[in-house]
């Protein structure tokens, strides 16, 4: 048929472009197919989605295959099987807009999609990632295991228990029972759920609260498994120097969820250098501020010393000098990534990420100075208690920016709404209503034009935002909403209304007792794996 035809013809030219692509051969009790619920050259660039294939295929008797929709069909690259094929379908979602397409993966599938719908013989569905370890709830009803915390310590846990109930002939219910008593595994069948209410433990043995599992990351650190010419970032291995961030800003969830601050060791990041894959160009280092790990200069010298070329994920303006500045151009980065958030001082403040306006137009001035041709700034609008001042801050800071950056570094700014997200210290603040930052946008813009010509200004959708917090704040509720929107192809926002849900109570009211969250089960101190 013309359409495997397609398929296949699409499986080999992805297959092609890889090196490192992991094939198990024989036969492996527990076969795991790892969904990828963004685009290929999207994911292939995830490190938390491909340090689960890694580590389901380290794991002693089991086999992992990545499984992409192309050409319509779901199909796993290494075996070309279909998904029904799988004992257990994994995901890592990083974005909330995984949700709503790990449904219509589930659909395709033909695997019930509701867990009390579930018999022996379906697949057990385990999603891990930031989204899930954040807030699980919008997904809940649909997934058996929730994966809390590090997939190093997650996943050998999963595969051992399967081998021991499952793979040697125990009931779904036993595995998941057991299952839902160890740290890090929320399984949210065996929760109840009523309505303005947290999740609360249905049975006895079923712990009030699950702690987020850690990893001290002492040993290998998480890195590339496959480098693709087709991924997003082409031909670059990656490598995670750091997890967590030392500075907690009031917004940001990252922070919060892979909380405490650890940094791999600089030895053991040399040692992964000196065995890269021979198709990859570029070396990306990945943390959530690179400025705070100790060896980040001695680093840089190596990829620079072996003539690969670096990409850095995330420095702050607070952190960074000159002379980093001029490393990186040595190192052949060409563009850099800011995040200066607001131009108001008193919002700086407020965020958790103070530093001196002036060092930014310092660091603008550095940047064109060494070399750099594009810089790109990111900033939020309608963060709480923000005012039309504020804004206007922002576009003489454009303006400010503009002079020091000259003709040879362009700059880009992209401006997006404040999104509430859970956990954070900002999660019961209101978003600004979408007619207001489409009418923001429009004067940012404006004044943008007339203050700061030569900037390049972007924003996303505010309805994308919107339906961005909606699933990162909503509970069990939401789950008849994003099914419809999977099963129909419906924007989520549209699908509200029709099952008695009112957006407002998630954007605009936020005013809530923190008993009411409904990531409340995971609000809890974290709990280091000292396996």
């Amino acid at each position: 048929m013309a359409w495997a035809r397609q398929t296949e013809k699409l499986r080999d030219k992805l297959l092609a472009s890889e090196q490192g692509t992991l094939v198990k051969t024989g036969h492996c009790a527990l076969e795991v197919g790892l969904l990828g619920l963004s685009p290929y050259e999207i994911i292939t660039g995830s490190l938390g989605f491909q340090n689960a294939y890694r580590k389901f295929n380290l794991a002693e008797g089991a086999r992992c295959e990545r499984l992409f929709e192309l050409a319509g069909n779901w199909i796993s690259l290494e075996g070309g099987r279909p998904l029904s094929a799988f004992h257990v379908l994994a995901s890592s979602i990083s974005y909330e807009q995984e949700m709503i397409w790990l449904v219509s993966a589930l659909n395709a599938a033909g695997v019930p999609l509701r867990t009390v719908e579930r018999s022996d013989g379906d697949p057990v569905v385990f999603c891990g990632g930031p989204v899930i370890t954040a807030n699980p709830e919008p997904v809940a009803p649909f997934v058996d295991v929730c994966g809390i915390g590090d997939a190093e310590s997650l996943i050998p846990r999963f595969t051992e228990l399967w081998h021991g109930t499952l793979g040697s002939g125990g009931s779904r219910d036993e595995f998941l029972d057991e299952l839902a008593r160890l740290p890090g595994f929320y399984v949210p069948s065996r929760y109840d759920c009523r309505p303005g209410d947290p999740p609360s433990p249905s049975a006895d043995d079923v712990p009030a609260q699950v702690p987020r599992v850690i990893s001290p990351l002492n040993g290998e650190p998480v890195h590339s498994t496959v480098v693709s010419g087709l991924a997003h970032f082409r031909s670059m291995f990656m490598v995670e120097i750091a997890r967590g961030c030392r500075w907690r800003c009031r917004f940001c969830m990252v922070c919060r969820i892979n909380d405490p601050y650890r940094c791999a060791d600089v030895d053991s990041v040399v040692s992964l250098l000196e065995d890269i894959p021979s198709s990859a160009r570029s070396v990306g280092l990945v943390g959530a501020n690179l400025c705070d790990h100790p060896g980040l200069g001695e680093l840089l010298e190596i990829i620079a010393r072996r003539g690969l070329r670096a990409s850095v994920s995330s420095l702050r303006i607070g952190s960074l000098d000159r002379e980093m500045l001029e490393l990186l151009v040595r190192c052949g980065v060409s563009s850099i990534t800011l995040a200066p958030e607001t131009a108001s001082p008193g919002l700086l403040k407020a965020i958790g990420k103070a530093y001196d306006p002036g060092r930014l137009v310092e660091l603008v001035r550095w940047s064109a100075e060494a070399g750099f041709s594009g810089m790109k700034l990111y900033y939020m609008i309608g963060l709480p208690d923000e005012t039309a001042n504020d804004r206007e801050l922002l576009a003489s800071q454009l303006g400010e920016l503009a002079a020091p950056a000259g003709s040879g570094l362009k700059l880009k700014a992209s401006v997006n709404p404040f999104v509430p997200k859970p956990q954070t210290a900002w999660q019961d603040r209101s978003m600004v209503r979408q007619a207001e930052v489409k009418k923001i946008f429009r004067e940012l813009k404006r004044r943008v034009g007339e203050l700061a010509p030569g900037v390049e200004l972007s924003w996303q959708s505010p309805a994308e935002t919107a339906a961005q917090a909606v699933l990162s704040l909503g509970g069990r509720e939401l789950a008849p909403a994003l099914e419809r929107s999977a099963l129909d192809n419906v924007r989520l926002l549209d699908c509200l209304a029709g099952e008695g849900l009112a957006r407002e109570n998630y954007l605009h009211h936020r005013e809530k007792p923190v008993s009411a969250h409904p990531w409340k089960v995971l609000e809890c101190e974290p709990l280091l794996d000292r396996s």
